[in-house]
């Protein structure tokens, strides 16, 4: 399985590049730590693994 650094690279870029083209650093930077924040949480990393949640369920939060 690739490590999720590698996966994440890509993403990191894309955010880094929509960033930089609108000039929103700061927002992007506080919507990144929100979100690791979130997926820090012991309860949201059970429910992301979970086999009984579809992918669409998760986007829909």
């Amino acid at each position: 399985m690739a490590e999720k650094a590698t996966i994440a690279r890509p993403y990191a870029k894309a955010a880094f590049e929509s960033a930089r083209q609108h000039n929103a650093f700061e927002r992007w930077s506080t919507v990144l730590a929100t979100a690791s924040s979130v997926v820090q949480d012991e309860r949201v990393a059970r429910l992301l693994s979970s086999p009984r949640v579809k992918p669409e369920q998760l986007t829909g939060l």
